[in-house]
């Protein structure tokens, strides 16, 4: 059952007493009832103030002014207290208003460090199949630039400008290497800037082979201390590693928008590469991709909040020289924020700085302030209890009339606290201990859809319609507040209403009143419809698991479930399979007929994916046109193969929409438990390069 507070009116009433009893100790012993509890009954308390009135008047009349001076100094003390806990209910009130802005800037400014991690993790992907590419053989100028053609890097990586290749020779064969370049199609070859260096790295292809690309033939990444601290890194490491802060020496435009580059090392096909001492020895060069910084940032899967300001830095110290990305020219002209956030993002064997703050939008977008409100009240109940006090040191006819209007105010007081209980859509219960029977109001019985006639005042009339698996938790809670064990109590269960349905209620009660043997007598409190706020907790919790165009399990949720199912797997001795689906051709489609059609798409391809695949398996989306497929318990991989061919005949029919019949395919990669991977990360890592391989072979077959 529910608890409540103290009523008001009976506070109220045992205020006025205690000043009477200051003002005059001689009258304490003449009031009836004048120290009972709480509890008491409202006609006693009132007949206690009508009896008090001649004693009250005695002392103003002879010219007591000690009783005066001890009443101003009890309306001051009521007014500082009020004022001091007013002012604390205004603090935690902004307190909490700015926690809750806090958390909503700090979840802003999370979704896009993800998004840009997602997006370098791609271009890593990039690299490493180029990497895989070169493992099995030395591929010709040709088949290099057949298989970067087939990545479609401007359609599918924005920003990402080319993947090239650096290669590494010691100085002594300079001369030699630009001979055998110039008799291969470049006349004018020259490997630049001149360096004393006795390893060079001169790019010798770039793709796609167009603008800044084709002057970048020839240049020597090596001699530059920032690439060559990223190259070192990404060869000691064995790893794709991010360059530090760059403006592309080839870059035509006025402005020099800052850049990176990732480097990737390259080594001679079957040679071992364990070691860095391998690494080494077996060295070919560094495949590499530079990347703009604004056009990754503009590109990104995703709505950005205008009024969040993001600034990204080189390393883990900010300053104009580290600086990669912001937001935007405004910025400068925004006022100070006291909203500001920062997180470290670690990348590719690199650190950036990502810091953001809000403007002024956000809050009054985010922000809900009632402080204001709290002051004002605060001080007038204030004032108000301070002048209460100050008149109950008049005279006689002055007490006499006060306390006949503190009855008439008492009345209306009681049913104004009732009014606004009522009108907050509270319902008010009364739970007598020794009858053990309940008053139950009028809204109590409307939340649930009940006439008076249709529920009783006996406990049982609540307790049978508490869910059954609610039902001994909420009683174990309103238990221990009866037993003494805590001062109140608050739970939420669900109710059974008249209609059939279940509503969530939040019960607060406490005890008001004992025995004199301190055995509880009475339990008040209320009850609140809180069903709309458990719905929005339910749909808060969706949307942060699920991708919120396709409904399917984001990122987080689907590798939640895919640990899970790896634990299970291995537990039991069974296999599963994770397939990677990247769609084709989806980025012509969404930039041809708009964002309103390719979400569409997107949408038909979750539910047809959904369709082909077991209840038992997941279907996710982790990235723009990206999808993971997580097939539990399956006997072999022919079993994978099959599903895999039923998401490709899926795929393949025609998608009608708005007079238009639109085509689609995919490449699906496949990784295996545990024969591919045993973790989470080599089964992704696996599948993504099988996707890779199967678009390649696609593109390939396509161009035949």
């Amino acid at each position: 059952m529910p608890q409540y507070p103290h009523s008001a009116p009976y506070s109220f009433c045992h205020f006025g007493t205690l000043i009477a009893l200051v003002a005059n100790p001689a009258a304490r012993c003449s009031i009836p009832g004048a120290l009972q509890p709480a509890g008491s009954s409202r006609n006693t308390l009132i007949k206690a103030h009508d009896e008090l009135a001649p004693a009250r008047s005695a002392a103003p009349a002879a010219g007591d002014l000690g009783n005066i001076i001890r009443l101003a100094i009890l309306a001051l003390i009521a007014f500082t207290t009020s004022i001091v806990t007013t002012l604390w209910v205004w603090q935690h009130d902004q307190q909490s208003s700015r926690q809750k802005l806090q958390a909503q800037f700090e979840f802003g400014l999370s979704d896009i460090s993800g998004r840009v991690a997602q997006r370098v993790n791609a271009y890593e992907q990039v690299l490493r199949g180029v990497q895989a590419f070169y493992s099995s053989r030395r591929p010709s100028r040709t088949e290099f630039s057949a298989y970067i053609a087939a990545l479609h890097l401007e359609e599918s990586y924005g920003g990402l400008q080319g993947v090239g290749l650096a290669l590494a020779l010691p100085a002594s064969e300079l001369a030699a290497h630009e001979h055998a370049m110039r008799r291969g199609g470049f006349p004018d070859y020259a490997v630049h800037p001149a360096s004393t260096l006795q390893l060079r790295a001169p790019i010798v292809q770039a793709e796609p082979f167009h603008g800044r690309n084709m002057l970048a033939i020839g240049f020597d990444p090596y001699t530059d201390t920032v690439r060559r601290h990223a190259m070192e890194q990404a060869l000691e490491r064995g790893e794709p590693t991010i360059s530090g802060k760059l403006d592309f020496a080839l870059d035509k435009a006025p402005d020099k928008p800052p850049s990176f580059i990732l480097y990737a090392p390259v080594f001679k096909p079957g040679a071992p590469h364990h070691t860095p001492a391998m690494r080494r020895a077996n060295l070919v060069g560094w495949v590499y991709a530079p990347v703009r910084m604004d056009e990754m940032m503009a590109s990104l899967y995703g709505e950005r909040d205008p009024n969040i300001e993001v600034s990204i830095y080189d390393g883990a110290t900010p300053g104009s020289d580290t600086l990669l990305h912001n937001t935007g020219a405004r910025a400068s002209r925004a006022p100070e924020s006291k909203l500001q956030a920062t997180t470290t993002l670690e990348a590719a064997g690199h650190r950036w700085l990502i810091m953001a703050r809000a403007h002024p939008g956000f809050e009054a977008r985010h922000g809900r302030d009632e402080s204001r409100l709290i002051a004002v009240s605060g001080f007038l109940l204030s004032l108000l209890l301070a002048v209460i006090a100050w008149l109950i040191a008049g005279s006689r006819a002055r007490a006499i009339s006060l306390a006949s209007e503190m009855t008439k105010e008492l009345r209306s007081s009681e049913e104004r606290w009732k009014f606004a209980l009522e009108g907050a859509g509270d319902g008010v219960w009364d739970r007598d201990l020794r009858t053990d029977t309940t008053y139950f109001s009028r809204r109590c019985r409307e939340i649930f859809g009940y006439s008076e006639d249709e529920f009783g005042n006996h406990r049982d009339e609540w307790v049978k319609r508490i869910h059954p698996d609610d039902r001994d938790r909420a009683l174990a809670e309103s238990a221990a507040c009866i037993q003494g064990l805590t001062r109140n109590f608050s739970s939420e269960y669900r109710l059974l209403c008249k209609n059939g349905d279940w509503k969530w209620v939040l019960s607060r009660g406490h005890v008001t009143s004992y025995d004199d043997h301190g055995k509880p007598l009475r339990l008040i409190g209320t009850v609140s419809d809180i069903t709309a706020r458990k719905h929005a907790e339910e749909r808060i919790k969706h949307m942060a698991q699920h991708d919120p165009l396709t409904g399917l399990p984001n990122r987080a949720l689907f590798f939640d479930r895919l640990r899970q199912a790896l634990s299970q797997a291995r537990r039991d001795d069974t296999h599963l399979a994770l397939l990677f689906v990247d769609l084709d051709r989806f980025k012509p489609i969404n930039d041809d007929h708009g964002h309103a059609i390719g979400d569409f798409v997107l949408q038909q391809v979750a539910q047809r994916l959904r369709s082909v695949v077991r209840e038992s398996d997941t279907v996710g989306r982790i990235g723009g046109d990206e999808f993971v497929v997580l097939l539990r318990e399956i006997d072999s991989g022919a079993d994978a193969n099959r599903v895999t061919d039923k998401i490709h005949q899926a795929l393949a029919e025609p998608m009608q929409t708005d007079g238009l019949t639109l085509h689609l395919s995919a490449s699906i990669g496949c990784a295996l438990f545990p024969s591919q991977g045993e973790d989470e990360h080599s089964l992704m890592k696996m599948a993504d390069m099988a996707m890779y391989q199967a678009k390649h072979a696609a593109s390939a077959k396509a161009t035949r």
